[in-house]
């Protein structure tokens, strides 16, 4: 429990312990050394690789909230550390049009000495996560300048008729790929090609996790107004936005829920700058 009147001081001259095996502590150090002033490294026998996998190899069971706890949390287990920050990243359709594809990125900040959890967040449509079926190496070259290979990895899927699946991945070079997709096609195989969503085969991910950083920093930084622990952020959305043709409220937010979690006060605040919604996403003037 943090006490009265703390401050972001609380983590000052501490060793902090990135939670990856995907060279994210690239992006997340820096911001969170100049920031907090902290001390970061990572642990090298750790395996974020089995509460899910972007390849395909081992499904994600818990949500993306839960998956990020665990992580920091194992981070620090066989350490004397108290202090960990974990990533996990989820992709699909946007949560306001299916139509678009989305990245989004869940932070957390662990600190078990003061018994605090500080998250952050970033939702993002600037993502090349993308899937094709290649039939002939026509296929394979569009696919690449789609997704920004070799800049971007490129993961195989690959199937038989009745056969299991098999993942081929960490491609270093068109050549390599080009000559890998000959061979699977003389094999009558069918192939797909998917982007590769690891962390350190993917700089356009890697930008949104520093997003999401920077929204951790500014929720660290965020101090409750009644015991001054720092990560006084939203817990709660309020939807209801009103609709600027119809007045009428649609899914969208009008205002956020903050919570303390070292003293539960809690306190509802309106949407910065925002007071009606287009009707582009109102559900009444655009069913």
């Amino acid at each position: 429990m943090v006490k009265k009147n703390g401050s972001n001081d609380i983590f000052k001259g501490r060793t902090l312990i990135i939670a990856t095996m995907h060279r994210k502590e690239k992006v997340i150090a820096p911001i969170l050394e100049s920031e907090l002033e902290v001390h970061c490294k990572t642990v090298s026998d750790l395996n974020t690789d089995k509460f899910g996998t972007f390849t395909g190899e081992v499904d994600r069971k818990l949500t993306a909230m839960d998956t990020v706890k665990a992580k920091a949390l194992a981070a620090l287990e066989g350490t004397t550390e108290t202090l960990a920050v974990a990533s996990e990243g989820s992709f699909g359709a946007h949560p306001s049009s299916f139509l678009m594809s989305a990245n989004e990125e869940m932070l957390i900040l662990i600190d078990t000495k003061n018994n605090l959890e500080i998250r952050g967040w970033h939702l993002t449509t600037e993502t090349n996560f993308n899937h094709q079926e290649i039939k002939n190496i026509s296929d394979l070259k569009e696919f690449e300048k789609r997704i920004g290979f070799p800049n971007h990895g490129i993961i195989l899927k690959t199937k038989e008729i009745g056969g299991e699946e098999k993942i081929l991945k960490n491609f270093q070079s068109p050549e390599i790929l080009r000559s890998k997709v000959l061979e699977l096609l003389k094999g009558n195989k069918t192939i797909i090609a998917e982007t590769d969503m690891r962390a350190m085969n993917n700089p356009t991910r890697m930008r949104a996790i520093g997003h999401a950083v920077n929204d951790l920093v500014k929720n660290i930084k965020s101090l409750c107004p009644d015991c001054k622990a720092p990560g006084f952020s939203v817990s709660e959305v309020v939807r209801g936005l009103r609709c600027s043709l119809c007045n009428l409220p649609t899914k969208s937010v009008k205002a956020y829920i903050y919570k303390c979690k070292n003293c539960e006060y809690a306190c509802e605040r309106a949407k910065e700058n925002v007071t009606q919604e287009d009707p582009m996403y109102c559900d009444f003037c655009n069913p």
